[in-house]
């Protein structure tokens, strides 16, 4: 009975407070539900997010649902594997679909109150943290670049709806930025300009910070696509390298995602419950890791994300819906 709960409260709650344009919604509430009674493991991870969603909104009995998340998503990831390493244009929708929610439930299963373990194991985690952390991002990093090979299908298929927007996107266009996001965003390649980092790690901070860039002038100034994507997009942008930097906790690279932050902290208006509270947990736990002599940089994240200030001041500038 608590699967049907679960699949219900997904259909009628979970994917309308998911955000996103209301054909995102639709297409969360119907297609996908339709492939995953196709494939289990995708079925898993929609109750696995469900799941997560209720121990939230009814704290009573959050013990009860976040053990069913846990043991979905466990499940899930396990049944996906085989599928993933077969990609075929049959099981490429649900491997896509499967990657999204997996995305969404790495996020939404943060403890806010413990340090945040997204990219990295913090220094002050629990001893546990580090074996029961899912390395969400190799994995979906790795499952899109697989999927780059049936993208035709993928683009053309039942989960059009969410490639559409980003085909109207000029992939050349100037990131365009706020007079005050560009000052803050160019003095950060002081940061490494003289820093004790080897060149290969100074040769990788351009493009990662062009990344940057690109996800603040997409929030300003593109109407094309819904704000939230153009923040979870970076994650497909940036490179390997970068990531292994901040698996390793590089400091430059800690400032990059600290300024992430501030993205994070500016759509907190749209009150999407997955991502409630993750800039101050995730700006928090880069400073901690940081330390002090990084003030010059980290003054902006923290006036930005720790004050009202910051999302005023945005809101003001908002272009399109």
């Amino acid at each position: 009975m608590l699967d049907l709960e679960l699949l219900h409260f997904w259909m009628t709650q979970s994917v309308v407070d998911f955000g996103g344009r209301a054909e995102i919604t639709t297409l969360f509430q119907t297609t996908i539900v339709q492939i995953a009674f196709e494939y289990d493991f995708l079925m898993h991870a929609m109750l696995s997010l469900a799941a997560c969603h209720l121990s939230h909104t009814r704290p009573q009995k959050s013990s009860m649902y976040r053990y069913a998340s846990d043991r979905h998503a466990a499940i899930g990831l396990s049944l996906s594997q085989p599928h993933i390493l077969n990609l075929d244009e049959t099981n490429c929708h649900a491997c896509f679909a499967f990657s999204t929610i997996t995305f969404a439930h790495a996020w939404a299963s943060q403890d806010r109150t413990k340090p945040s373990t997204l990219f990295f194991t913090p220094s002050q985690a629990d001893e546990e943290a580090d074996t029961l952390q899912i390395k969400w991002v190799k994995l979906h990093r790795g499952t899109h670049s697989i999927l780059g090979s049936v993208s035709p299908t993928l683009r053309n298929g039942p989960l059009k709806p969410l490639f559409t927007p980003w085909g109207r996107v000029d992939p050349n266009r100037p990131n365009l930025l706020q007079d005050e996001d560009k000052k803050w965003i160019d003095d950060l390649s002081e940061a490494w300009s003289s820093s004790m980092m080897s060149e290969a790690q100074k040769a990788v901070m351009p493009a990662a910070l062009d990344t940057i860039r690109r996800v603040f002038s997409m929030l300003t100034y593109c109407e094309e696509v819904d704000k939230t994507s153009c923040i979870m997009s970076w994650f497909s942008r940036v490179s390997d390298e970068f990531l292994e930097m901040l698996e390793n906790k590089v400091p430059e690279a800690l400032l990059l995602v600290a300024y992430l932050s501030v993205a994070l902290k500016r759509i907190g208006y749209l009150r999407q419950w997955w991502l409630d509270g993750m800039a101050e947990n995730l700006l928090g736990t880069i400073l901690n890791e940081l330390g002090e002599g990084w003030e010059r940089w980290t003054s902006w994240p923290i006036e930005q994300v720790f004050t009202r200030k910051g999302i005023q001041d945005y809101r003001g500038n908002i272009v399109g819906p």
